[in-house]
């Protein structure tokens, strides 16, 4: 409900508080939302995988762990298969280092001429083989040249063999061109009926207009019509 038709008992006061020569002051009420909030990160604490906790970790083992509880419930014979891998790997590493162990070098002489000999007979020999190897490059990269060279004539032949035959359908498809004589068109349904054309020769009364309501044409008709 309005309040404009009441009277107003307490009407405004001018004074300080109004206008341009309103008094501002720093207000001392504020919003809680305004107070500042998430001052502090949140460590990770004991037991929430800390740095000194992943040094101290293995993750390898226990991913292989977890993988091998994981293929051993897939499959029984996992288990028994991965230690027999594991023991001969470690049998095969234990058997390399026992025979570096074993291996002395000797001294070689400044006179071991067959040491020379030797050397020489096996850089000539990397030489022939970095020959033949270079080669073999080469007449590989050769034949995958001409592979290619090949594949894409054969692809271009292939487009010009498409396109004609898509040319020869399109020609094929054209009335116009297939009969390019006969131009004639079907029969209509009704050129032998009775009754066709029939006011053809008839002539029409052109319409005029009469700016009158008795002595227009429509008046004329209505009362030859209803009237006579």
């Amino acid at each position: 409900m309005t309040t404009a038709a009441r009277p107003t008992w307490a009407p405004a006061k001018g004074g300080n508080e109004q206008g341009g020569t309103r008094i501002f002051g720093p207000s001392q009420k504020y919003s809680s939302r305004d107070l500042a909030a998430h001052t502090a990160l949140k460590p990770r604490r004991e037991g929430q995988d800390t740095q000194d906790e992943l040094q101290k970790r293995n993750l390898r083992e226990e991913l292989e762990e977890r993988e091998r509880r994981h293929f051993s419930s897939k499959d029984k014979s996992y288990s028994d298969d991965r230690d027999r891998r594991k023991g001969s790997q470690l049998l095969l590493e234990g058997s390399k280092r026992d025979a570096e162990d074993r291996i002395v070098p000797r001294s070689v002489d400044a006179d071991d001429s067959d040491m020379e000999v030797k050397s020489d007979n096996e850089s000539d020999d990397d030489d022939d083989d970095e020959d033949d190897t270079e080669a073999l490059l080469a007449e590989l990269e050769r034949i995958k040249k001409e592979r290619a060279e090949e594949k894409l004539r054969k692809d271009r032949e292939e487009q010009e063999e498409q396109l004609k035959v898509k040319e020869a359908e399109l020609m094929r498809g054209n009335p116009l061109l297939n009969n390019p004589t006969n131009f004639s068109l079907k029969r209509r349904w009704d050129d032998d009926v009775v009754f066709k054309n029939q006011t053809r020769g008839e002539s029409k009364a052109p319409k005029r207009f009469i700016n009158d309501t008795i002595r227009n044409d429509f008046h004329r008709k209505f009362l030859q019509k209803y009237m006579k």
